[in-house]
């Protein structure tokens, strides 16, 4: 695959995440973009769980593959460096774990007995959490020093600060009636970075 079309999957991935979000909570009555977590959508016997596993998987394949296209853009830049690579590399194994969170490890559906599958897509959110914090952060810092698209870096830097915080306020607010949007506060800030930095990605690639 070219640069371009790697990046390419970088931008379509937020979208079809987007798109996932609000046709899942569309077509499953009751359900509240505010009170309830986008985890509850693949919840086992949740209406359309194929349909929106299969989405899901979508989304982690394109962020797989664009992980795949910044860690080529950072190896063929002048400014190659090892903290690039880490950074890119993070994007890569952050697709492979959500693949795993939604569609093997489910949440389980609010106020239902714990199971083994719950627990482990606990961890694993956990997980996806500090690999997109350490992501941004290490290719903030690669962006920053190679000076290739100027003031990105410190928008990396802003974007893992409001992670953090979204990310802790989420956590709090766990089981309260805003527990769904306190989530999706983190979850834009990531994918506005992610679709940020695949544009200006694919606009300089050849």
């Amino acid at each position: 695959m070219t640069l371009r079309i790697l990046s390419l999957c970088g931008m379509l991935s937020p979208v079809i995440y987007v798109f996932m979000t609000i046709l899942g909570g569309a077509l499953r009555p009751g359900y509240s973009h505010i009170s309830d977590t986008v985890s509850e959508l693949f919840s086992p016997g949740s209406p359309n769980k194929r349909l929106l596993d299969s989405l899901s998987t979508s989304t982690a394949v394109l962020n797989i593959l664009f992980g795949v296209g910044v860690l080529r853009f950072v190896r063929g830049s002048e400014h190659s460096e090892m903290v690039g690579w880490i950074g890119a590399g993070l994007i890569i194994v952050g697709g492979v774990v959500n693949i795993a969170t939604a569609t093997v490890f489910p949440q389980d559906a609010w106020g239902s007995p714990s199971t083994f599958p719950g627990q482990m897509h606990k961890i694993l959110v956990g997980i996806l959490a500090l690999l997109s914090i350490l992501s941004t952060l290490l290719l903030g810092i690669w962006l920053n020093g190679a000076d290739i698209f100027p003031g990105f870096g410190t928008y990396s830097f802003v974007t893992v600060a409001i992670i953090i915080l979204s990310g802790g306020f989420a956590a709090m607010k766990l089981g309260s009636p805003i527990m769904g949007l306190t989530e999706r506060i983190t979850v834009v800030v990531v994918l506005q970075w992610t679709f940020i930095l695949g544009l200006r990605i694919f606009s300089i690639a050849v």
